[in-house]
């Protein structure tokens, strides 16, 4: 089974914003047209309620409407790995059972956080969430957000359990992704959470990313992918480096505010950042606009 989704979850797999209105109200005609949008990019998966998606942000019957949304517009067997995670093991279990019961391919979870559990708590954690809901589900490594990361024991551990089919791994750091490659079998799928690393990552054996550059610069992280793999490093190294570029300004202001305004300002259905959350500063604006002018997303 492990090795089937290591084949099915592969590729450029876009970590989804959730376009919502003035009101901070999930926006349903914008994230159908995103999700659409990114298809047409021929992208392989999609990736909404992680961290860019706002998913802790949101409740549970916000989060069944997001996946609904996606899942009616995707209409193939192409991957939704929706974030199924919470604060606690007991709500984590529900909303991937939500996930699972709305026809989704796996969880991506998160640890806990404010409480921060012991190495043996969370991979406690873990086993009951697959024990309960007999559904693949993907670690998910975002320190800069939860306040720790997950050890690379805990990882080591939890890839030896089948249904825990990988980790995406959003530390930023080449040589943690690289260790936790080494530490799991072949068919765990250690997953790159930053579109700018996703050559590197490619280069040394990686196959997937699930990244929120995405929305922005689609055609760009699918070039990177599909020139890498016809051998065609020039083309996948000058995408990259319009990554690079983008990754540089996007993260300006409360998360996820510049990646929206950057959506709206070159006309993509980013919309409003549920509060507490405020517009960017004059100055974050306007080095923003400097480089979407500079990858020729403006004029």
């Amino acid at each position: 089974m492990r090795e089937k989704l290591r084949n099915k979850i592969t590729g450029v797999i876009p970590a989804m914003v959730t376009p919502m209105d003035e009101q901070g109200e999930v926006d349903e005609d914008g994230l159908r047209q995103l999700t659409q949008i990114l298809i047409d990019a021929e992208v392989n998966g999609l990736f909404p309620l992680g961290t860019i998606g706002e998913g802790p942000k949101l409740d549970r019957t916000e989060r069944m409407k997001v996946i609904e949304i996606v899942m009616d517009e995707v209409k193939s067997d192409m991957p939704v790995i929706p974030g199924t995670g919470g604060m606690t093991t007991k709500t984590t279990i529900q909303f991937t059972e939500d996930a699972k019961k709305l026809g989704a391919t796996a969880g991506v979870i998160h640890p806990p956080w404010y409480f921060h559990p012991s190495d043996e708590a969370l991979i406690r954690h873990y086993r009951r969430i697959t024990e309960q809901t007999d559904f693949p589900i993907i670690l998910y490594n975002i320190p800069s957000f939860v306040g720790y990361s997950i050890s690379p024991e805990v990882v080591a551990e939890s890839s030896k359990v089948e249904n825990i089919v990988g980790i995406k791994d959003s530390s930023a750091q080449m040589l943690s992704y690289q260790r936790l490659m080494d530490i799991t079998p072949e068919d765990f799928n250690v997953i790159q959470g930053y579109g700018s690393l996703f050559l590197p990552s490619l280069t040394i054996g990686g196959t997937t990313t699930l990244c929120g550059e995405a929305n922005i610069l689609a055609n760009d992280i699918v070039t990177v992918y599909k020139a890498f793999l016809k051998g065609n490093l020039d083309a996948a190294k000058k995408a990259h480096y319009r990554l690079v570029k983008l990754s540089s300004v996007i993260g300006c202001g409360t998360f996820p505010v510049g990646v929206k305004e950057a959506m709206n300002i070159i006309g993509l259905p980013g919309g409003h950042t549920r509060e507490p959350a405020v517009p960017l500063k004059k100055e974050e604006r306007s080095n923003l606009m400097a480089v979407l002018k500079e990858l020729g997303l403006i004029k």
